[in-house]
């Protein structure tokens, strides 16, 4: 069962779902307005790690093999969460007799589109950065892990694609609003905590950044509120915070999750972190000194990557603001400050947190270089003669 192509039709169809995602690439210039070669290249190599994570996967342990197997005998219908993951699964296996091969290469496109929005998000907040910052942040999209952990058949391929679409439209929420549905969307299928999320960081987004009158932000304040309590609600109650009565239970919460999954070699017990080191832990670790093997190394090596990010914005000489626009400025930094905090403080499994860094990365990447612009020397000469 878990091989590329068995028959013609795998075959046929594997060529088709290629195809359909460089055609993708070749036809994404007037909404994505990424370089064409730039977007190919990104194809290939995001192919290329749908192709490694395939090959891993039939070798060791994966969430993929299992969304596969299972998906023969699923007849559970449309749900939220893990069944939701099932449910496009189980479509493609027994309606369209895809192999595991075709299922991959589906993922893979998901995955590809969220990358493709990221990029174009990078391109448009570095437009009048330095050369220097504008290659480095091209550099950024080839980062092995955003690929892997995003071309195979899972959760990760949907969120990703959803972060990536809703960093983009962000920039231009008047134009592209039909971007920020299809990413709550596609939150909310595989993970309706991070739906609930995205929601409450929208809706104070729009209220803080908004140049509306005291009356109508009072109306949109009364819309924001209710959209903000029942996305909280549906956050919790996936969680399974449902019945939670106070900060005690979310505390409770909070410390069960972090005693889970503290075997192996990818965990680390984060019970008895300060708050601040939990999040450092989540964002930069595993580390050069953590690195188990040549996967983890070069997980490790993209850590400290985003690691000297952050010291460069933050000990930048030329203090520019970022130009983003007050709505992306702040959906940015409450989207990715809320979700780093709330995944820290649930998450004991480093493992599991390189995967799921992958749902707000985007936002902070862009938002960084957004505020590490550079002054470039036709820029510096001009303000010098002025």
């Amino acid at each position: 069962m878990l091989v590329f192509a068995d028959n013609a039709w795998h075959v046929f169809a594997g060529l088709i779902v290629f195809s359909a995602g460089l055609t993708i690439a070749l036809s994404q210039k007037n909404i994505f307005d990424v370089p064409v070669k730039r977007a190919i290249a990104l194809y290939l190599w995001h192919s290329f790690f749908c192709t490694f994570y395939l090959w891993y996967s039939l070798s060791d342990v994966a969430d993929s093999t299992s969304y596969y197997l299972n998906s023969f005998d699923y007849e559970a219908g449309f749900r939220f969460g893990t069944s939701g993951i099932y449910f496009i699964v189980s479509f493609l296996s027994q309606e369209l007799n895809f192999s595991y091969g075709n299922t991959f290469l589906v993922f893979n496109i998901f995955g590809y589109i969220g990358l493709l929005a990221f990029a174009s998000a990078l391109q448009t907040v570095t437009a009048s950065s330095r050369r220097d910052i504008r290659t480095l942040s091209v550099l950024f999209l080839y980062l092995p892990g955003l690929s892997f952990w995003s071309s195979a058949i899972g959760k990760d391929a949907l969120t990703f694609m959803a972060a990536g679409l809703v960093t983009w439209a962000a920039l231009d929420i008047g134009r592209r609003m039909p971007a920020i549905v299809l990413g709550a969307v596609l939150f909310l299928l595989p993970r309706p905590h991070m739906a609930g999320i995205f929601l409450i960081s929208f809706c104070l987004a729009l209220l803080v950044s908004s140049n509306l009158g005291i009356l109508k932000k009072l109306a949109l304040l009364a819309i924001a509120i209710p959209l903000c309590i029942v996305g909280a609600q549906f956050g919790l109650t996936y969680a399974g915070l449902g019945d939670a009565s106070g900060f005690s239970d979310i505390n409770d919460y909070f410390e069960t999750r972090q005693g889970h999954n503290l075997d192996g070699g990818s965990s680390v017990d984060i019970a008895g972190m300060s708050v601040p080191m939990r999040l450092f832990t989540y964002m930069f670790r595993p580390l050069i000194f953590d690195a188990n093997g040549i996967l983890g190394l070069v997980v490790s090596i993209e850590n400290l990557v985003f690691f000297m990010l952050f010291l460069a914005v933050l000990f930048r000489k030329n203090r520019t603001r970022s130009d983003l626009g007050r709505f992306a400025f702040m959906f940015y930094l409450i989207f990715a400050m809320a979700s780093w905090f709330v995944l820290a403080n649930t998450t004991a499994n480093l493992g599991i947190a390189i995967r799921q860094k992958t749902m707000f990365l985007p936002m902070l990447v862009v938002l960084l270089f957004s505020m590490w612009k550079g002054v470039s020397k036709q820029s510096a000469n001009k303000e010098a003669r002025t």
